[in-house]
């Protein structure tokens, strides 16, 4: 998509150029035009109404190729939504888990970087070490966690909501 905004922006300016000329340019007188100068410019008086107007129309350029011109083009919008899903956390055992959302070539959700925090001892949340909670008083150092069962629980829960989007 990048690769197509310069020949985009090149076609559409030749074709503002040409309906200039056409609507325009015969009221244009183009020998006063060639003999202006820059210097002529910088010493005489821009208006405040004119300023504002340029000002303001730039912003309202700037704002919608931004709207049309996204960063993150390589995921659709239902891939990006899918991404914000990248925590659950469990109150009852004092959980939390984090991760990141990619996608593979079937356009099929997985997840990586699966990271296992106790919320036990307050903010922020301890990362786990070793699978279990690095506290020994607590809870969660007791028992480990299972991250192969719970990367299928998060990933078919993903896949779930990504065939339901559809």
């Amino acid at each position: 998509m990048k690769k197509y905004i310069g020949i985009l922006s090149v076609s559409l300016s030749g074709i503002g150029i040409y309906l200039f000329d056409k609507i325009w340019g015969s009221q244009i007188d183009w020998d006063k035009f060639r003999e202006f100068k820059i210097g002529n410019l910088l010493s005489k008086q821009i208006s405040l109404l004119s300023l504002i107007i340029f000002v303001g129309l730039s912003i309202l350029i700037y704002f919608i190729l931004k709207r049309f011109v996204k960063k993150d083009t390589i995921y659709n919008r239902k891939q990006r939504q899918l991404r914000k899903i990248d925590k659950m956390e469990d109150n009852q055992n004092g959980l939390l888990f984090r991760w990141g959302v990619y996608f593979d070539y079937g356009s099929k959700p997985f997840i990586s970087d699966l990271e296992t925090y106790c919320t036990k001892h307050g903010e922020p949340p301890i990362r786990f070490v070793n699978n279990r909670c690095p506290y020994q008083d607590c809870t969660n150092n007791r028992q480990t966690i299972n991250t192969h069962y719970v990367k299928n629980l998060i990933e078919s829960d993903l896949i779930n909501k990504w065939e339901k989007s559809k």
